[in-house]
């Protein structure tokens, strides 16, 4: 049986924080609660940190900058974002990106459907992964391939 859903209000910072190297993803709507339709989650990315390039064929994301600078490749393109950019990234379409600074970034990343993008995360953060940007270990490769992510070269 569904929970039914309640509006609520989500203060900065609050909701189901994980630290992944230096990033802190902070699950405002996961599946869990029952938000199956879509995940929303604030990332908070201090200077070097972000995510390697890969692809995912489970969901699609949506990414709203709205601190900071970011490389962001798309699909083999480069792109210069800053705070008010919006970028949507396709099921299956190769992306990655980087806080470029030289203030913290924070972003939206908003995925769908819901409950992919949040227990990939809550499974790969128990592992000592590191910075995200960095190369995966074996175990967090095969935690990604699990839920439909695949690393890329760069």
């Amino acid at each position: 049986m569904e929970r039914a859903m309640h509006p609520t209000h989500f203060q900065p910072g609050e909701g189901k924080s994980y630290r992944l190297g230096r990033m802190t993803m902070t699950f405002k709507t996961t599946a869990a609660e029952g938000w199956n339709a879509y995940t929303v989650c604030e990332a908070i990315e201090p200077p070097d940190s972000g995510a390697g390039y890969h692809r995912h064929a489970t969901y699609d994301e949506t990414f709203v900058i709205c601190e900071g600078h970011y490389d962001f490749r798309l699909d083999g393109k480069l792109l210069k974002l800053g705070p008010g950019d919006v970028v949507f990234v396709p099921r299956g379409t190769p992306h990655g990106f980087l806080s470029t600074g030289p203030e913290v970034g924070r972003q939206l990343i908003i995925s769908s459907p819901g409950g992919v993008f949040d227990a990939l995360i809550a499974e790969v953060s128990a592992l000592d992964t590191g910075s995200p940007t960095s190369q995966a270990s074996q175990e967090a490769k095969d935690i990604a391939a699990k839920y439909g992510l695949q690393f890329l070269a760069t």
